[in-house]
């Protein structure tokens, strides 16, 4: 038996004997696994036996800490109470719908006296008629739009509580032909119930049985030379043909059927609906599917099928698998023995069609991840290959030296991970042991810094050193390189302007051609290594500069200076400012108060700029 935490030791005394769901949680009371059974004691004790398990329930079994159950009737509440956890809860080690909630719904209101029809993502049993998961909102939104003038209902939130009318003038919606108002009393309740059963019909696929109460409705009108009336059944007629022509393969067998297609590969996994009525496959639903690496193809298509159809008000006729998932015979009678498993004839070439779907959609997801991978990974590859590097380059640190006037030297360390700025690990230098312009000593000093941050946090050791300079720079970075416990990172050097590679050992520069993704890298990140030197460069020239234009002023001494300097934030708001400004600052009297502005307002900025200078 695997050791477990007290919390679960108490529970195993009492567990029932009964079909439920059970919730597995981790140490932080999240709930990381939901499961069924119909018998809960034999279930929750089969994970804690030594017995060999799967890498997943391993992975499992290591994070659980608590333990949760819920008794039901019979298995076919389980099948439902589990699926419905599972969404609500998204547990770390179950297969999950991908994006699940951005999957919109159709709902009509039949428990409103004049029903309504909504677009809606949250599902609430309280009387809707629900139709979808639809995969593809952009499709759904257009078809809804030749809806309106098909079956005018309202999609208003105007309150008709009973027959009386309780509103004077009808919406826009009633002018567009897209209502028939029944606000203001123009349709009865009779007529308005034709037009939502009708739309539900729609729904439901019974395109056939719509069509022919049209045609009807238009030859009684023509008959009574209602020729108007006749038109717009006409058009509803045409329209409703335009979107079943949307489908382009037909199939004899004329009940509503869907089939399932499915492919894993690796991380990747897609289950797809196609969904046939009345011999016509209308639409197709495609589902990415998460967490799935540690579960088997039978197990994630099992799992698949609980939450799809226990999001359903109303099951198709038959229901085509593209193979047996886990735990069948239960799935099965839980869906009222609609489960097929096609094995020849008509039916496997439609299941051929939904798996050949999957698989195309998996490939495409490969791609995408390929295109993106492209923009960082690719170039990453080239470096290694073109440097001959022991290892992919992930992390690269690139260091630079900024000096002005030949004094004031300061460097910087920019950190790049898989070709992106890693900005907290960013650092910059005061040069401090160099007297003058000397970029060599300068950049000795730099290395050995950088190294002493790597000292401190090991997450900032690179994988690749890039030195923006020549072979000077280079040499004098591997001089102290070597002399510390990672000389074994690789070190390079990129010259400006002809953008020459320089690497230790070798006397002949290596250059990428100038399209090259892997050039394209190091320039930017030499780039930003330059970029974020010249800043920090200027953030402390221009402190320097409102710090000697204060130490100027006789009597003032460096406390005053910055505590002048810290309440004020600059030498012209310290100039600008009023007498009872300055007093108002704690540590700052009236006489170095008027000492002060009597210095700065004397003294242009643009004289004290020339006397800096010199």
């Amino acid at each position: 038996m695997v050791k477990t935490t007290p919390q679960i030791a108490v529970k195993l005394r009492h567990l029932p004997d009964q079909p439920g769901v059970y919730l597995w949680k981790n140490s932080e009371h999240q709930i990381i696994y939901v499961g069924k059974a119909l018998n809960l004691a034999n279930r929750i004790r089969s994970y804690l036996t030594d017995t060999a398990k799967d890498a997943k329930t391993e992975q499992l079994v290591k994070n659980i800490a608590d333990l949760e159950y819920i008794i039901v009737n019979n298995e076919a509440e389980a099948f439902l109470l589990e699926a419905n956890l599972i969404k609500e809860h998204k547990p770390k080690y179950n297969i999950l719908l991908k994006d699940d909630k951005r999957y919109p719904f159709i709902k009509i209101t039949v428990n409103e006296l004049y029903p309504r029809i909504i677009l809606t993502r949250d599902l609430q049993k309280e009387g809707g008629r629900y139709f979808g998961p639809f995969t593809d909102a952009k499709s759904l939104r257009r078809t809804l739009r030749l809806l309106e003038w098909v079956f005018p209902i309202r999609n208003c939130t105007r309150h008709i509580a009973d027959d009386r009318i309780r509103y004077k003038r009808p919406c826009i919606n009633y002018q567009l032909g897209k209502c028939p108002a029944p606000c203001v009393g123009y349709i009865s309740r009779q007529e308005y119930a034709v037009l939502v059963n009708q739309l539900i019909g729609f729904f439901q696929g019974k395109y056939s049985e719509i069509m022919d109460d049209l045609r009807n409705e238009m030859l009684k009108a023509s008959e009574e030379m209602q020729f108007e009336q006749a038109a717009k059944y006409r058009d509803r007629l045409i329209t409703i043909e335009k979107i079943r022509k949307r489908q382009t393969v037909y199939y004899t067998d004329q009940r509503n059927i869907d089939i399932i297609g499915y492919y894993q590969e690796d991380r990747n996994a897609v289950a797809i609906v196609m969904r046939m009525i009345d011999g016509k496959i209308l639409h197709q639903e495609n589902y990415p599917l998460v967490n799935v690496e540690r579960s088997t193809g039978e197990e994630t298509l099992s799992a698949f099928i609980r939450l799809y159809y226990s999001q359903k008000d109303e099951l198709p006729d038959e229901i085509l698998l593209p193979s047996q998932p886990a735990d069948y015979e239960d799935l099965n009678a839980w869906l009222k023995n609609r489960l097929i498993l096609p094995q020849k004839g008509d039916k496997t070439k439609l299941i051929a069609i939904a798996k050949r779907n999957a698989f195309h959609l998996v490939e495409e997801s490969k791609l995408a991840h390929l295109r993106k991978a492209s923009r960082t990974i690719f170039p990453i590859q080239e470096l290694k290959e073109k440097l001959n590097l022991p290892k992919l380059p992930r992390k690269i640190v690139c260091v630079d030296i900024s000096t002005i006037q030949g004094s004031d030297t300061v460097s910087s360390a920019v950190f790049f991970e898989n070709g992106k700025p890693r900005k907290k690990n960013y650092r910059h230098f005061i040069i401090r042991t160099v007297q003058g312009q000397d970029d060599f000593a300068s950049m000795e000093e730099s290395i050995g810094r950088f190294c002493l941050e790597i000292d401190k946090e090991k997450d900032l050791q690179p994988d690749l050193i890039v030195i923006d300079g020549g072979k000077g720079q280079l040499s004098s970075a591997l001089k102290v390189l070597k002399d510390t416990t990672y000389s074994q990172i690789p070190l390079i050097s990129i010259a400006k302007r002809i953008e020459e590679i320089f690497l230790p050992g070798r006397d002949e520069s290596v250059r990428l051609a100038k399209s090259s993704p892997a050039l394209r890298l190091i320039t930017n990140i030499r780039d930003e290594a330059h970029r974020f030197a010249i800043n920090f460069h200027r953030r402390r020239h221009s402190r320097s500069a409102m710090v000697s234009e204060l130490i100027s002023i006789h009597g003032i001494g460096e406390e005053t200076m910055f505590l002048l300097l810290k309440s004020m934030g600059s030498v012209e708001a310290i100039r600008s400012s009023s007498l009872e400004q300055l007093t108002s600052i704690k540590g700052i009297g009236e006489v170095t108060a008027r000492l002060v502005l009597d210095f700065l307002n004397n003294r242009s900025p643009s004289t004290t700029n020339s006397a800096d200078q010199h």
